[in-house]
């Protein structure tokens, strides 16, 4: 025979909160029977699966990194094992990114009929650490359709140190009103060279420069990324741009008068005076206008102790 059991709202145990439900059963009689407890609906989930069309494969093996004479880097790998004999029906995803970057900023190579991948030295960043990784997916050539495999393990390498040139310039569009580019420079060199980004909205408008230009240091590399966003007005009608980062001109007024550097005195030399002192003599380098005064700084150390220099100022 069946009863009826209705939800109760009974207190649940602290351990368990949230964990367990109360069923209020009514049944008279004191005879001692065996209750069996099932729920009135139907818990259950099925599917049709078709195999050609849920395929995955095993990630790639034997992800290698080489260098090649031209200074570009290629990127090689083989099928996985039980793969081989699908040849041109794989396609590939190759995703690299300098080290200390999210592989949300990877960049993403799509390949197909293919092991191998070359990456030009032009779109990688001197003296950088890279790290690349590859998936596959039966290609629409093997008749059967699914998900991408897993990544393959990972391979990394380092670029060679470059030259003075800003690199790695890329432009991304919001999709709305501002284009935002980016690009590297040599740490060496920004103290005393400002670099600058100018575009054309088209080749025969006029050169603007963006501004500001913002930076972020890198601990991770030589190198620091400066970006700066340019303003889309009507992307409908300027759809490409020209963009290029290059060296600013910068004037500065300099004033002779504050920046003088004299040459160091010459012949200098010591005597013993009657009173057992010691006299330090140099000859002074003289200045074209005799109101120009001098001013010296003496060091004096005993032998093999340069650590425990004195000093004293003298006045011309």
């Amino acid at each position: 025979k069946e009863m009826t059991c209705r939800f109760h709202k009974g207190e649940n145990h602290a351990d368990c909160q949230n964990f367990t439900m109360h069923w209020l059963c009514h049944r008279h009689g004191y005879d001692q029977r065996t209750y069996n407890f099932k729920f009135d609906l139907t818990l259950h989930a099925e599917l049709e699966v078709y195999l050609f069309q849920n395929v995955q494969t095993l990630p790639p093996q034997n992800l290698s990194v080489s260098l090649m004479t031209s200074g570009d880097f290629l990127l090689t790998w083989k099928a996985a094992d039980g793969s081989q004999g699908l040849g041109n029906a794989l396609e590939y995803e190759v995703t690299y990114k300098m080290e200390w970057e999210s592989w949300e900023k990877a960049a993403s190579l799509l390949l197909s009929n293919t092991t191998r991948c070359h990456l030009s030295h032009e779109d990688l960043v001197p003296g950088s650490s890279y790290v690349a990784r590859v998936r596959a997916r039966r290609g629409q050539a093997s008749g059967f359709s699914g998900p991408y495999s897993e990544w393959s393990t990972e391979v990394s390498w380092e670029t060679p140190e470059g030259g003075l040139q800003p690199r790695n310039l890329r432009c991304l569009f919001n999709g709305a009103d501002r284009l935002t580019c980016s690009w590297e420079v040599k740490k060496a060199i920004i103290t005393s060279v400002v670099f600058g980004l100018f575009f054309r909205a088209t080749r025969a408008s006029a050169e603007e420069e963006c501004s500001p230009v913002h930076e972020k240091a890198l601990t991770h590399i030589p190198y620091v990324v400066q970006s700066c966003e340019i303003p889309v007005g009507n992307s409908s009608s300027q759809s490409q741009y020209h963009v290029s980062v290059r060296a600013k001109m910068e004037e500065k007024v300099i004033e002779a008068y504050k920046n003088i550097k004299v040459l160091p005195p010459a012949n200098v030399s010591v005597t013993v005076t009657e009173s057992h002192e010691y006299e330090l003599r140099w000859i002074k380098h003289t200045f074209q206008y005799g109101f120009i005064k001098q001013r010296y700084q003496v060091e004096y150390w005993k032998k093999n102790q340069y650590e425990k220099v004195s000093l004293r100022k003298c006045r011309s």
